[in-house]
């Protein structure tokens, strides 16, 4: 695995932009990787939404602790758009849907390379001192989700005193942060007029 890191590590010297549109980001500012209301002193918890003029859902966005954990987006007709889903900050899967609710397929350079950033956040878990095991076999299977040949082989062949059951607790973990099944699935929209929580604020577009 350490040959093989290292051997990763060397070809990625450009750096991959997965970064997605900010259209929910209604009224937060970014601070060193975390979102934060304007003149706030505590890091964002809530959900900020957006409607269209026809008061169907527009935008959603979920935080914790100012990191995003959830973003969507809906059409007119209520339609998912986009569905983008984070671990830690970083990105863990993205889906499109076209207006007639068709799963999208992404480029194939841009699944690459975002299951390469996820595969090499993985092997940084594993060969830190000391290693984080468990973090680096959820990333492991999240870039496998995603497509990733050497990912696959890292989940073959885990280490001698990483247990099955370990292993498999870390799958849980990334299934949930996939979507709960690797399988696509519609996400339904929020209902709409209905209130947002109190942690939560809405806007028109």
């Amino acid at each position: 695995m350490a040959a093989l890191a290292g051997g990763l590590v060397a070809c990625s010297s450009e750096p991959i932009s997965t970064e997605p549109t900010r259209p929910a980001n209604l009224v937060l500012e970014e601070r060193d990787g975390l979102f934060f209301k304007p003149d706030a002193t505590e890091p964002f918890t809530g959900t900020l939404a957006r409607q269209h003029v026809n008061g169907a859902p527009s935008h959603e966005a979920v935080y914790t602790n100012g990191l995003r954990l959830l973003q969507r987006s809906w059409y007119t007709n209520g339609v998912p758009r986009t569905e983008y889903r984070f671990h830690d900050g970083h990105m863990v899967v993205r889906r499109d849907w076209n207006f007639k609710g068709q799963l999208l397929t992404w480029r194939k350079k841009n699944l690459e390379d975002l299951a390469q950033e996820q595969f090499l956040r993985g092997v940084n878990y594993f060969t830190n001192q000391p290693p984080d095991w468990h973090q680096a076999y959820v990333w492991f299977h999240i870039a496998s989700a995603n497509g990733h040949r050497d990912a696959r082989q890292a989940l073959r062949t885990p280490p001698e005193n990483f247990s099955p059951e370990a292993l498999s607790d870390a799958r849980n973990a990334a299934m949930g942060l996939l979507g709960r099944t690797n399988e696509v699935t519609t996400p339904d929209p929020p209902p709409a007029p209905n209130p947002i929580p109190k942690t939560g604020e809405t806007e028109k577009d």
